[in-house]
């Protein structure tokens, strides 16, 4: 993928490599919107071979990837040019694995899942430029409805949903969300399954029926209750059982959100 765009940043150009095909399409979209010259690549091989052919003005590598992984990948560009700044993501949270990234030579390094914003404030500072503001930002936060009647958890995923670069609004019951529904377009839905006045079974119902297009994913502590087998054949499009990890919803949520959009564009 090779897209530019006349911006503030001009033709400044950068390099994803990420074998996770989610993770580099969404980074080279953003980056994109953002009015940068994108090139991907899914390796570290790929990688070089678009070094020399493209030379871009920063690459951004995942650290663990086939044939050829990210340290490696660094220290070879950092072999070849030590001018080109590389900025290093992974999804493993290891201090070594930091350190080892910064004495290869690394100018960034960042954790998975990160908010775009970090990424795009790092790029600015690595490359010297001044970014835009909240008001000129040129891409669209996902907006997701967040239906939840214990107020602790609610507020916590809205400020988990946040972090991650989402646009959130929580409502404490399906009337409610019903409610947001009628009045604004969401592009996701993530409904508790026992609540007071409407259960999460039902809101799904009518959601499906109002927006049948509209992901919704139905969350619970009850599990033994309400498997995930019942959900999704209630028409749910994803199903979490409480506690779950942040990484395990955030990647739920990619599927869901940017798998759908890619669909979409794919040329019939």
């Amino acid at each position: 993928m090779n897209q530019s765009s006349e911006s503030k940043f001009g033709t400044t150009k950068v390099l994803v490599v990420d074998d996770d095909d989610k993770i580099r399409i969404l980074l080279l979209d953003t980056l994109s919107a953002l009015g940068y010259n994108t090139i991907g690549a899914k390796d570290g091989e790929e990688a070089l071979a678009l070094l020399e052919e493209q030379k871009p003005d920063l690459v951004i590598s995942d650290i663990k990837m086939p044939k050829l992984n990210g340290l490696s990948l660094l220290r070879n560009i950092k072999n070849k040019n030590p001018k080109i700044p590389v900025l290093m993501i992974t999804g493993y949270n290891f201090t070594y694995t930091k350190d080892q990234a910064l004495e290869s030579g690394a100018d960034g390094f960042l954790v998975k899942p990160f908010r775009i914003g970090k990424i795009e404030e790092l790029i600015q500072t690595i490359l010297g430029i001044k970014g835009y503001s909240d008001e000129e930002r040129p891409y669209k936060l996902k907006k997701i409805l967040i239906v939840e009647d214990d107020e602790i958890l609610r507020n916590m995923l809205s400020e988990t949903l946040s972090g991650l670069d989402y646009f959130p609004i929580g409502v404490e019951d399906g009337e409610m969300a019903l409610g947001q529904l009628k009045t604004q377009d969401f592009d996701l839905v993530i409904s508790d399954i026992r609540m007071p006045k409407m259960d999460g079974i039902t809101l799904l119902k009518n959601i499906k029926e109002m927006v049948p297009q509209l992901p919704v994913v139905l969350i619970t502590g009850f599990a033994s209750s309400y498997p995930p087998q019942r959900a999704l054949q209630e028409g749910a499009d994803g199903y979490l059982a409480k506690p779950f990890r942040i990484e395990k919803m955030d990647e739920l949520l990619r599927d869901l959100l940017y798998e759908k959009e890619q669909a979409v564009s794919q040329p019939l």
